[in-house]
């Protein structure tokens, strides 16, 4: 597999609106691999140029991100010894549910 996968928040190309890129910024904090990102030729999309409520609602959301790390770490760590996948379906961890 390919463990260290993840969408580029706010996408590559166009310009997300600021409810968009805090969704994306949300659901980005659980990829495997989490970065803002994207094309030379779109819009500025760091957090602090949305302003408030945008950016403290964003820095939640990195903050989770950070708060998550370590185990992020181990399940990398986990994906490089056992080949197991980052990111899993529930039933992988829960297979008798």
């Amino acid at each position: 597999g390919f463990p260290f996968a993840g969408a580029d928040v706010g996408g590559f190309f166009g310009d997300p609106n600021r409810e968009l890129l805090l969704r994306w910024y949300q659901v980005g904090a659980f990829y495997p691999f989490f970065r803002g990102h994207g094309h030379i030729d779109t819009k500025r999309r760091e957090p602090w140029l949305f302003g408030e409520p945008w950016t403290s609602l964003i820095r939640e959301a990195i903050r989770t991100r950070y708060r998550l790390l370590p185990y992020v770490y181990s399940l990398f760590h986990e994906a490089s010894t056992e080949g197991v996948p980052v990111m899993r379906p529930l039933y992988f961890e829960f297979p008798s549910d």
